[in-house]
């Protein structure tokens, strides 16, 4: 609405400007003589509003383009004034002089005339160019100048940092330009960082920012919080994204008006597919003070630690939570859970991690929360130690122990369990402690013949042999589980796909919710997670040029490593351009759940 009341007012205030002046209609060309296979152009001015405009008769001549209609608008001391030109590019057929006839335009009701022009045609030697080439030529000329009116800028809020530490990088786009379409075509490896990405305001508008004295809407399109994981120098790449702009067919004037005048309304405009690059940027990381306390686990940041029980007084074989809440700005998804030492008599498992973390602000933020799953064997009073968490103060630039007070723990007589306390089992196998107790049979009874032998007999060596199978049986189980433990990456490898097939489950739920963001997300993860498993590589460590070549040494085929990328970059094309279509989540998921299986058969 406002813009069509700046049109409106424009257009008063020309009409009222021309009133009184007078009506100029005429007719130039870039050159009076041309040689044979050399293009001219002719351009036909008025310097009011007119309709109607009528082209003359080109048959001597070929018409390569045109008509391309441009309109200036300036004010000099205080009277603004226009100028409407429609120009042709033109190539003669023949030698010769030729006459073009003046063209026509209405003014006010009014039909006016412009002047002719004549041309005289030459033998010459240039050969002319073809349609191929002046096409190129003009993309060429229209690519340069969409560049000067569309870009992307990327920028950090520190260019020095600390290994470990956040870093935020937001790429903005700047743009004088209508834009049709877009998406981001490439999105940065960022190699040697832990990438995390921060949600942008889906109603966000345009500002308007000043560079080089020039004018442009802006917005920012990708923003992340990056955690370097080593020390040096550090290079970010570029970022691509892919743009559809509206262009309108006029010569550039320079003038600050023309943006208002980047409409249809005004001539003819056609759509540009461009493809532009950001820069690329590179961060210098300091490591880390040396001889870091014995606690320190990598932790980055400013942190606060919580410790505390779900009860302080038990049963024998009952289970206790222990729960150790961490909360803070820095690398939260980072952390590893703290290693306790527990009493000799308790039980304890891998502890459960969950989050909840604010990722719409540009420093992350939140808490980490690990639960420990503890059972007393015995009754008595049990103490557990003091825990120590340490950090790497960002602010002071050191290192920072938090510890807390030792906790108590009261364990009264419980259920009574055969043996004493077993470590290394799993939940399931602690279940059946204490079930491998025979009933006493009832019902009748079967007597075996006074004076029948029973030494030497197969019941005999059957029940002598029976506790030294049984003892082997459960060395070898204890023996397969432990290496099981102690294999992290074999381990992974083998539960990589049932682990992908899970979360992939998941996402099919947030596909029927039309969880749209929520979708692309879960489906990257899932994929960057198996492939992390699979490969063997740290998440921290993967980025696609490693994935490829990692899948090549495995003889893995090239069009499903394409695939496995084109998917990736199609879920980050639909969770970080607010501008761009969204792919159809439901193909999304099928291709996810089919490169899983194609990969796990290749491999």
């Amino acid at each position: 609405m406002k813009q069509l009341t700046l049109y409106i007012f424009l257009l008063f205030i020309i009409l009222n400007n021309s009133l009184g002046q007078e009506v100029n209609f005429t007719a130039s060309t870039s050159s009076e003589k041309v040689n044979m296979g050399e293009q001219f152009e002719v351009t036909y001015t008025i310097n009011a509003s007119g309709k109607n405009f009528k082209a003359p008769n080109f048959d001597d001549f070929i018409v390569l383009s045109g008509p391309n209609q441009s309109q200036s608008i300036q004010i000099i001391n205080g009277r603004l004034s226009q100028t409407i030109s429609f120009s042709y590019i033109l190539q003669p057929r023949s030698e010769g002089k030729f006459i073009i006839p003046p063209a026509s335009i209405e003014v006010d009701g009014k039909k006016i005339q412009s002047n002719s022009i004549t041309i005289e045609v030459l033998k010459g030697t240039t050969k002319p160019q073809t349609k191929n080439q002046q096409k190129s030529i003009e993309d060429e000329n229209l690519t340069k100048q969409i560049g000067q009116n569309l870009f992307i800028r990327a920028s950090v809020d520190k260019n020095e940092l600390y290994q470990g530490e956040q870093l935020t990088i937001t790429y903005k786009l700047y743009t004088r330009l209508n834009i049709v379409n877009s998406a981001i075509s490439k999105v940065p490896s960022f190699t040697g960082f832990w990438a995390q990405d921060i949600e942008l305001d889906r109603n966000q508008n345009y500002t308007i920012e000043t560079i080089d004295g020039i004018q442009y809407k802006s917005i920012p399109i990708k923003k992340t919080a990056l955690f370097p994981q080593r020390s040096g120098i550090l290079e970010i790449e570029p970022m691509e994204a892919s743009f559809v702009v509206q262009i309108q067919l006029r010569k550039r004037t320079g003038d600050w008006f023309d943006q208002f005048f980047n409409d249809p309304f005004f001539g003819n405009t056609v759509n540009k597919e461009y493809t532009t690059r950001s820069n690329s940027l590179k961060i210098k990381v300091k490591p880390l003070p040396e001889n870091p306390p014995t606690s320190f686990n990598g932790a980055v940041g400013k942190y606060n630690l919580d410790v505390w029980l779900d009860k302080n007084e038990t049963k024998a074989n009952e289970p206790v939570t222990l729960k150790i809440k961490i909360t803070g700005k820095g690398n939260l998804k980072l952390l590893e859970p703290i290693k306790l030492n527990f009493p000799v008599d308790f039980e304890s498992y891998e502890p459960k991690t969950s989050d909840n973390i604010n990722q719409k602000s540009s420093t992350i933020s939140g808490s980490r929360t690990f639960e420990y799953l503890l059972i007393p064997r015995r009754q008595g009073n049990y103490t557990i130690p003091a825990i120590n968490f340490t950090f790497f103060d960002v602010e002071l630039k050191k290192y920072q122990t938090l510890t807390t007070p030792e906790m108590k723990l009261v364990v009264t007589k419980g259920a009574e369990v055969v043996g004493g306390p077993i470590t290394g089992l799993t939940k399931e196998e602690i279940k059946l402690i204490g079930q491998d107790i025979r009933f006493i049979k009832s019902g009748r009874s079967k007597f075996v013949k006074h004076g029948a032998k029973f030494f030497g007999s197969t019941k005999f060596f059957l029940i002598f042999l029976s506790p030294f199978i049984i003892l082997t049986l459960f060395f070898l189980i204890i023996y397969k589980y432990e290496a099981n433990l102690k294999d992290i990456v074999g381990y992974k490898n083998r539960k990589a796909t049932k682990i992908a097939k899970k979360r992939l489950n998941f996402a099919r739920k947030l596909l029927n919710t039309e969880n749209k963001e929520k979708f692309y997300e879960e489906v990257s993860k899932t994929i960057w997670t198996y492939i992390s498993d699979k490969l063997g590589i740290q998440l921290a460590e993967l980025n696609k040029e490693n994935v490829t070549s990692t899948l090549k040494d495995k003889k893995v085929k090239e069009e499903t490593i394409h695939r496995l990328l084109k998917i990736l970059e199609e879920c980050e094309y639909s969770r970080f351009t607010p501008l761009g279509d969204s792919t159809n989540m439901k193909s999304i998921y099928e291709e996810a759940v089919k490169i899983v299986i194609d990969i796990e058969e290749e491999l």
